[in-house]
């Protein structure tokens, strides 16, 4: 199949133009980074095959923003490498799209009604894994129907994009049973058997997921204790609202096109049932899974299914009396900008609280390394304490590292795997409480617990009004370098 560069430019303009639009209104106007970034860049700087929650890709994923931390705020490799990613999932749909319906308009249109959903531009910002799996996933599709239906060297690229999902999160690994059988069911998926590039496809998928599967056995599979700590047994009926959530933008496309002459119809062709054989099964098992047990993490298991809700759709819809498709994806284009506009603005206005959540984080930080640096004069190197204290990371000039150590039992989700006793004696450290606690009420035994010879005796309450006139209590304990 041959993609003409007239019909390729408007999709590429337009994942560019989402991009950079997407990048900026967040990095200019979100007044922090979510929590799931100070987890990654911790991992990162661990330099690990993996963590307490996740494989090792997320931390992989920000290994570049510790190299050129000089040259880019974190902050904004978060938000750009985000939107990055997902403009690579999104060409992944238009390209999926094309080899499904041979048609440009309809990969267009399928490109275009991912803005329906809010799920792959504001709600997936707060998450380190999901925005790598909207870049993933539609190529784990695209690349199992070139393999069995086009050309055998496409064994390896779905290899390839089967690891790095499944080490950007374990979820990925719900698609290859059904890959699997349905390799084992049809003609056209049983040559593969015949095909070396097959075999070399196992050993690299293998060769991907081996060392964090090591990893895993050494820090007593700390991954799976984190889900399993998320999930108690009994009844579920949130899981509806969760679906809905998710799932909205099926409705909207069919509200879209039935009207316009869309019949629904069974898919007529062989690379449409088996991404529909691949696909539902997984979401179904998530469904019965969730109904029956109780989780606060059911909307960010679904998410990601997000990036193929509404070609899911198309798959089921005869549109050949649809003659309008310049006009409804000019309509879905206005619908994009207001979108990213209505962002800015909630956020500029404050409404509900958006645009000032965490705003105290980058000044504090900012001070308290600024206070550091004052009383020493040299770099603010390990910070440790309190939960603020994992925030100086990020945010702090200095970016120092993470006191906390690692532990099979209590499994932090951020530590410093190689920190020492010895290291805080010469390098010095900043250890904050707990928020509202002054140096009266901190008694930091956690940090004595790690570091029993630490001499914690130059204590300093410190007070932080942010712009809401709400005060932030701390106390702050030294430990001069050597």
């Amino acid at each position: 199949m041959k993609v003409h560069n007239s019909s390729i430019m408007p999709a590429l303009f337009f994942i560019v133009f989402y991009a950079i639009a997407w990048t900026f209104a967040s990095y200019l106007f979100d007044p922090s980074v979510p929590y799931d970034a100070i987890e990654a860049l911790n991992w990162a700087s661990n330099y690990e095959f993996g963590s307490p929650k996740n494989p090792y890709l997320v931390g992989a994923a920000m290994l570049p923003a510790l190299f050129f931390n000089k040259l880019i705020p974190f902050d904004f490799y978060w938000y750009a490498t985000h939107f990055l990613a997902i403009s690579i999932g999104m060409f992944g749909i238009w390209l999926l799209s094309l080899r499904l319906f041979y048609c440009h308009v309809m990969a267009f249109f399928s490109l275009m009604s991912l803005n329906i959903s809010g799920i792959i531009n504001f709600d997936i910002i707060p998450y380190n894994d999901n925005y790598l799996l909207v870049m993933l996933w539609p190529y784990l599709f695209l690349f199992f129907i070139k393999a069995i239906y086009d050309n055998k060297k496409y064994w390896l690229l779905l290899a390839l994009f089967c690891g790095l999902a499944t080490m950007s999160k374990y979820s990925s690994l719900s698609f290859l049973p059904f890959m699997l059988s349905y390799i084992l069911i049809t003609k056209e998926g049983r040559k593969a058997f015949k095909y070396k590039e097959f075999y070399f496809s196992i050993l690299l998928f293998i060769c991907i997921i081996a060392p964090n599967a090591l990893w895993l056995y050494e820090h007593d599979f700390a991954a799976f204790d984190w889900v399993g700590s998320q999930i108690d047994p009994g009844l579920n009926g949130k899981i509806f609202i969760a679906f809905l959530s998710v799932f909205y933008p099926v409705i909207i496309v069919g509200l879209i096109l039935f009207p316009l002459g869309g019949k629904i119809e069974s898919p007529n062709t062989k690379e449409k049932r088996a991404v529909i054989f691949v696909l539902l099964p997984p979401v179904f098992i998530i469904f019965i899974y969730f109904l029956f047990n109780n989780g606060g993490r059911i909307t960010e298991w679904l998410q990601p299914f997000s990036i193929i809700a509404p070609l899911l759709t198309l798959l089921f819809i005869n549109v050949e009396k649809i003659k309008c498709w310049n006009k409804i994806n000019l309509g879905l284009l206005f619908f994009a900008i207001l979108v990213v506009s209505g962002y800015v603005l909630v956020l500029t206005k404050d409404i509900r609280g958006a645009g000032s959540k965490r705003n105290y984080i980058k000044p504090i930080s900012l001070e308290l390394n600024n206070l550091w640096q004052k009383h020493y004069n040299v770099p603010l190197k390990y910070v440790g304490g309190g939960n603020l204290s994992e925030w100086l990371i990020f945010y702090a000039p200095d970016h120092p590292e993470i006191t906390t150590k690692w532990s099979n039992q209590q499994k932090p989700n951020v530590y410093n795997v190689d920190i020492t006793e010895e290291n805080i004696i010469t390098d010095g450290g900043l250890f904050l409480s707990e928020s509202g606690m002054n140096c009266q009420q901190a008694d930091f035994s956690n940090v004595k617990k790690d570091f029993p010879t630490l001499n914690l005796s130059q204590k300093y309450d410190y007070n932080f009004i942010t712009k809401q006139g709400e005060t932030i209590t701390l106390c702050l304990a030294f430990v001069p370098p050597k």
